[in-house]
């Protein structure tokens, strides 16, 4: 197998674990099992953990666009985050954060993160402006809903009905995307 090929795989296998596992519990270990190597193979071809979740872009199913629906952007944006939690899948946005404090690069994983997250929220809310605030500012919402969802397990189903929480924080998420700023 060539180190291209080897490393396409590496990379695939990661993408897998890291959706399904989330980025804390998947192991280099696990990656180069799942692809048919060795593990200081995977650290040879990728570099870290970290970079490896960089390359993976695991964070790609936070981006996507979801297909058109009847309910504005900013309730779609943030039922896709609430759903995520109710269905134990992993949370790109707030893996993101973690992504870039053990990047061997902060510096860099921080730009590459920031303009990936923004450019595709910008053209989501079709924020052309030059500084596109009205995206840092829905940035700023996903980031934290995430983050108190996930990591300190804020309004849980227990707390609050899922759908009340999708249209009250979604609406908020909306109102910015409406402000013309």
């Amino acid at each position: 197998m060539s180190e291209t090929s080897t490393r396409e795989t590496v990379v695939a296998a990661a993408r897998e674990l890291f959706a399904r596992r989330g980025y804390t519990a998947t192991t280099i270990k696990d990656i180069a099992a799942v692809a048919g190597c060795s593990p200081a193979l995977v650290m040879k071809l990728t570099g870290s953990k970290a970079e490896l979740f960089a390359v993976a872009d695991p964070s790609a199913a936070g981006l996507e666009e979801p297909p058109p629906a009847e309910e504005p952007i900013g309730i779609q944006l943030v039922r896709r985050i609430v759903d995520r939690r109710d269905n134990d899948e992993p949370e790109p946005w707030a893996m993101a954060p973690l992504l870039i404090h053990e990047s061997a690069d902060p510096a860099h994983t921080r730009t590459a993160t920031r303009d990936r997250y923004l450019d595709a929220i910008a053209r989501r809310i079709h924020d052309t402006t030059e500084h596109r605030v009205r995206a840092q500012l829905v940035m700023l919402e996903l980031l934290g809903l995430a983050a108190g969802l996930r990591h300190l397990g804020l309004l849980g189903p227990e707390n609050i009905d899922p759908e009340t929480l999708i249209t009250r924080y979604g609406a908020a998420v909306q109102a910015i995307i409406d402000n013309d700023l």
